[in-house]
C-alpha cells in the first residue's frame, strides 16, 4: 500500500483522466515511472554526447554501420522473372 496526500491522489487521478484516457491510478503511476525512466535515459545520452563528442561520433558511426545491415536486399531474380512474363 502506498500512502499519498489527498492532493497527490487527486493529481494522479486528474492525469489519468486527462492524459491517459481514464486508466487506473496504478497504470498512471506506472506510465509516469516509464516516462521518468525515458527522460533519465535521454538526459544520460545527451550528457554522454556533450562530455565525449569523439566517443559519441564513434557510437553513431557504429550504429550507422549496423543499420546498413537492415537494409532490404533487392532480389534480381524476382525482377528478371517479372520482366520475362510481361
Amino acid at each position: 500500500m502506498l500512502r499519498v496526500s489527498d492532493e497527490t491522489r487527486e493529481e494522479v487521478l486528474r492525469i489519468a483522466r486527462e492524459d491517459y484516457g481514464g486508466v487506473s491510478a496504478d497504470e498512471t503511476i506506472r506510465r509516469l515511472i516509464d516516462e521518468h525512466w525515458e527522460a533519465m535515459a535521454v538526459a544520460a545520452v545527451r550528457q554522454y554526447r556533450e562530455d565525449d563528442p569523439r566517443g559519441w561520433a564513434e557510437y553513431v558511426a557504429g550504429a550507422d554501420r549496423l543499420a546498413g545491415a537492415d537494409a532490404p536486399i533487392a532480389d534480381g531474380w524476382a525482377d528478371d522473372r517479372t520482366a520475362s512474363r510481361g
